[in-house]
């Protein structure tokens, strides 16, 4: 065999990767979602055949002028003759939204449950991708026959409907990516977990298990949707005024839940958000969403027209998001909604990490009107849709693995999970960093290469072709140019001392932008003014407001749209 036959590296950095086996063999190879939570997406190879398990994006921590982060897919676009189709696990955007960019340059099938399509359809319209995509809708236990694969989705519980594990069967044997679940024996609007399909493959042979690890390290069972549902009722019977619930917009089930508990108890229910209404109509379309009776639903723009004991309202904003329904609320700055005294506000969401800090102070702000503040620390109103250890180890006896793969989580939570696995009698665990290439063939398994990963950079808002997004923060600043805003606030007042001292490098010309400067200095000092004083207490709400106001005056004037970086300092 030739140096060129022996390895493939497509001409990229850090891409090592051996030709494959003559003989029958499987390969995975993931691009993201390991040593991170989020960002979720791999391959699965076999005799030549590639498939695409979920392509999700997460969101920066500390990367300047970045909304949303991609896997790199450098590997798949220099093998897409040999990719068949992509496999969608469940809605979620850490495991569909970086799809849509993927597909803006890859003609290639979609299969998934029939609201995870429909979730990702919604996302193609805004790529201007509707129409363009064939996408294929599964039921769980359909079998699809695709090169050396048969695929087979099997349903789960979690935290959004349609969620399934994958199947494979392959002439090596059966593989199974578990995706994100849990076991909740007492679901409500859907059955448990298919345990007896875990089991009939479990008994049929899995040579390898690709399982989730958020979890991991967290003791028990995870709390069934069913005990949640009650702890909402008990809520709302004991509110003497507005019950206002902030959580995930996928979580379809539990909104479902709640239209039910409003009409038993004579509330009407108003839904707060858009990514809430949007994913509430899709659930509705597609069978997921039954209303208990076409009067619980009001407008939100009607909210004030009834009396506060007859009020549910539904919002997002549970992690603090800066615009944000809950939030608004919080900074007094909501247009249709003045928190009370009498309003009982439930956080029915976990923490995600890295948005301790903006939640707390949200809540902080909501709890100086007065209002009960209700989070999972108080009572049963959350919960996981992700395995605890009980049920991981539950998942490992049932499907009896060969080789335990850990994926979708930090790496002491992947760790963890081996270390579950070893304690059941799993032998084999396979602790693998992402661009690894992990070759499963009639001998065993083993790490034979690596390929190239990283992490995309891209402004979100973005809807062109792959090729011309700016993915780089550098790229981004040489394009653009930059202008920092300094701005002095009084900590106790929330004033302003003083317009906004704006510089600027790479912009425009000196002599062609001082006026200028000045306006938009004006404009922004305009735009804080307008905050409410709740806000202007808020930082980060007055950043975002110079920033916001400084781009919208730049691109309105001249029609340029620098970066902006916002420095808010409080005497």
């Amino acid at each position: 065999m030739t140096e060129e036959q022996s390895t493939r590296s497509h001409g990229r950095k850090g891409s090592n990767v051996p030709a494959p086996p003559e003989h029958d063999y499987v390969r995975f190879i993931p691009l993201g979602g390991l040593d991170e939570v989020g960002m979720n997406c791999a391959i699965i190879e076999c005799n030549g055949s590639m498939l695409l398990v979920d392509c999700g994006l997460t969101f920066p921590e500390d990367e300047f002028g970045v909304d949303i982060i991609l896997p790199d897919w450098t590997y798949v676009m220099d093998n897409l003759d040999r990719l068949d189709a992509v496999l969608l696990t469940h809605g979620h955007e850490d495991h569909i939204g970086a799809l849509p960019f993927f597909l803006q340059e890859v003609d290639v099938p979609v299969y998934s449950g029939r609201l995870t399509l429909s979730m990702l359809y919604s996302k193609l319209q805004s790529h201007n991708l509707a129409g363009e995509v064939d996408l294929f809708p599964v039921e769980p236990g359909e079998l699809i026959e695709l090169g050396p694969f048969v695929i087979e989705f099997v349903h789960i519980n979690h935290s959004v409907p349609n969620a399934m594990s994958i199947a494979l069967k392959t002439p090596l044997g059966n593989f199974i990516f578990t995706g994100d679940w849990k076991l909740d024996q007492t679901p409500i609007y859907e059955p448990p977990m298919d345990i007896q399909r875990f089991a009939a493959l479990g008994t049929e042979g899995v040579v390898g298990l690709f399982g989730d690890s958020t979890n991991s390290e967290v003791p028990g069972m995870s709390t069934s949707e069913a005990v949640v549902h009650q702890g909402l009722r008990d809520v709302l019977e004991a509110a003497e005024g507005r019950v206002i619930v902030a959580q995930f917009s996928s979580n379809i089930f539990r909104v479902r839940g709640m239209l039910e508990l409003a009409k038993e108890q004579g509330r009407k229910v108003a839904l707060l958000g858009r990514s809430l209404n949007r994913n509430f109509n899709l659930a509705r379309e597609e069978g997921f969403m039954k209303l208990p009776g076409e009067d619980v639903l009001i407008d939100a723009r009607d909210i004030e027209d009834y009396p506060d004991k007859e009020l549910l309202v539904i919002s997002t904003g549970s992690q603090a998001e800066p615009r944000a329904s809950l939030t608004r609320m919080g900074l007094g700055d909501h247009y249709q909604i003045s928190v009370k005294k009498s309003d009982t506000i439930v956080v029915s969401a976990r923490k995600i990490p890295g948005n301790e800090r903006g939640i707390y102070n949200m809540l902080n702000n909501l709890a100086k009107f007065g209002a009960t503040i209700i989070t999972a620390n108080d009572a049963p109103i959350h919960s996981t849709g992700h395995a605890k250890q009980e049920e991981i180890k539950l998942m490992l006896n049932l499907t009896t693995p060969e080789y335990l793969v850990p994926v979708h989580g930090e790496y002491r939570m992947r760790k963890r999970h081996a270390e579950l696995g070893k304690a059941v009698g799993i032998e084999n665990q396979q602790l693998i960093e992402n661009g690894d290439v992990l070759e499963f063939d009639h001998t065993g398994a083993r790490v034979v290469g690596h390929v190239h990963t990283g992490r995309l950079l891209v402004d979100g808002k973005y809807t062109g072709d792959l090729e011309e997004m700016v993915l780089r923060d550098r790229a981004k600043l040489a394009n653009s140019g930059i202008i920092v805003a300094f701005v002095v606030m009084d900590r106790d007042t929330g004033g302003v001392t003083a317009a906004p001292n704006l510089m600027q490098k790479g912009f425009i010309g000196e002599t062609e932008i001082d006026h200028l400067m000045d306006e938009a200095s004006d404009y922004a000092l305009d735009a804080i003014r307008q905050l409410s004083e709740q806000a202007r207490r808020d930082t980060n709400e007055v950043r975002e407001a110079v920033r916001s106001s400084i781009r919208r005056f730049f691109r309105k004037s001249i029609d340029r749209k620098p970066v902006v970086i916002p420095v808010v300092h409080e005497v």
